[in-house]
């Protein structure tokens, strides 16, 4: 039968998975452990791992207690089903697990870029901790298994492959869950390192000679916002588990949307993207404005701004963030208002931080600059347009995105001739066309425990 409407329903986008309200509780406990750990109220041994504790912790209960997300059909899960081990599936699951982890470890051991002091960090995490991680892996799979309504799983297909019946596997089933495991592979190593040292920087960051005449306030907060991106971040990435409805649904399928990626991302930004292509940057706005400081300060604040925008953008997804992939479909927080809100707030910080249009040289060089922002703006437009086309296998979000054309604040944009027609979200043929239960009804057991903001 289907589910029935939730009470005063108002309308407007599907429920989002995530609730912005209550997300924002775990960035004001963020706020405040930094700020006790600045002033030196609160020694720890391990800073960063307290302050991901600090930033998981407070979501996923908020999560369990209200929102009740173990509960969700898109877990699935039956926990009114009794608990009971199948010994035979869970060593064939155990198998397939060793499986999927096993190319990843052998490509962090055979490839250079995995060979230098840069991931120190993580490798000592995991020669510290990687016994205890083995162990808690192992107990996961047989709690999942035990409550799974279809435990026949990509590991058990693995599995089952490893011991010579490759018939059991499925083929597009297991392309995913090796493409959601590169994904991890890849982005939690390099946002682990660069929270640590992000940490480090926050935490020792000298304000004493900060003052209008110079930008060191502003450093410091531009710093700050990018450190709570990384931390939230960082957390996404590990904490991908089905009883806490975080794990993956899909990876992206196709190598466009994997290219556009990857383009943002060392080694390829720095090392060739940015080296070779992009380089757009110029003197900045702090000496070009540095004749005038209120009008630099004020400019300043836009910036941080629309990076606070970004971040804000990242606390939507709560311990769910993650690049390249789909875990729930976000309508709340910035999503509320466009469908994009990271790209194009961080795409317009650019353009004001690096001022690529004032001319300090030449008009020519002003122009190059100008030419590779642009170009750089282009990878993020063709990211927004792969993650759409990715996500759009997903009814909810068909109906998230069409109902944002006509409410968006850009959707002015959809109406200026030919820019409005690659900025409109046109359903792909492999969309999965929203119906009315879809657009009502999606999300309504969020619905029935909490408002959406």
């Amino acid at each position: 039968m289907p589910a029935p409407l939730a009470r005063d329903a108002k309308p407007g986008p599907p429920v989002s998975v995530t609730h912005f309200g209550l997300n924002s509780v775990a960035l004001a406990v963020i706020l405040a452990v930094l700020l006790m750990m600045r002033a030196k109220v609160l020694a720890v041994k391990d800073p960063v791992f307290f302050l991901c504790c600090a930033a998981a912790v407070p979501v996923i209960a908020l999560d369990l207690f209200v929102l009740r997300v173990h509960r969700r059909s898109t877990t699935g899960l039956d926990w009114d089903r009794p608990f009971a081990i199948a010994w035979q599936r869970l060593g064939t699951k155990l198998v397939g697990f060793l499986a999927t982890l096993a190319p990843f470890g052998l490509a962090y051991w055979a490839l250079r870029e995995y060979q230098g002091s840069f991931y120190d960090p993580f490798y000592y995490t995991l020669r510290h901790a990687g016994g205890l991680l083995a162990a808690l892996s192992v107990i996961y799979i047989a709690v999942v298994d035990a409550y799974m309504i279809e435990p026949r799983d990509a590991y058990w297909q693995l599995g089952r492959v490893a011991f010579g019946r490759p018939r059991d596997a499925r083929g597009e089933e297991v392309a995913n869950h090796y493409r959601g495991w590169l994904v991890k592979a890849y982005f939690f190593p390099l946002m682990f390192v660069w929270l640590n040292g992000s940490t480090h920087n926050v935490l020792t960051f000298d304000l004493t000679n900060a003052s209008w005449s110079n930008l060191r306030a502003y450093d410091f907060l531009y710093d700050f916002i990018f450190f709570i991106d990384l931390l939230l971040a960082t957390v996404g990435y590990a904490l991908c588990f089905r009883p806490i409805d975080t794990h993956l649904r899909s990876a992206e399928p196709t190598m466009l949307g994997w290219a556009v990626a990857l383009f943002c991302y060392e080694p390829f930004f720095s090392g060739l993207f940015e080296k070779h292509y992009v380089h757009y940057g110029g003197n900045g706005f702090a000496s070009w404005l540095s004749p005038h400081p209120t009008f630099r300060w004020a400019w300043a604040g836009v910036i941080l701004l629309l990076v606070a925008t970004y971040v804000l953008a990242t606390v939507a997804f709560g311990v769910r963030f993650s690049n390249l992939t789909h875990r729930g479909i976000l309508t709340n927080g910035p999503y509320r208002f466009t469908k994009h809100p990271a790209y194009v707030s961080k795409n317009l910080s650019w353009w004001m931080a690096s001022v690529p249009f004032v001319v300090s040289d030449d008009l020519a060089s002003a122009a190059r600059r100008c030419l590779a922002l642009g170009a750089l703006n282009f990878v993020y437009f063709m990211r927004a347009k792969t993650e759409e086309r990715h996500l759009s296998r997903d009814p909810t979000y068909v109906a998230y995105a069409l109902w944002m054309n006509e409410h968006s604040v850009l959707r002015f944009l959809n109406r200026i001739p030919f820019l409005g027609d690659a900025i409109a979200y046109r359903p792909p043929a492999n969309a999965q066309r929203p119906n009315e239960r879809t657009t009502n009804l999606i999300g309504n057991e969020v619905a029935e425990h909490l408002a959406d903001p």
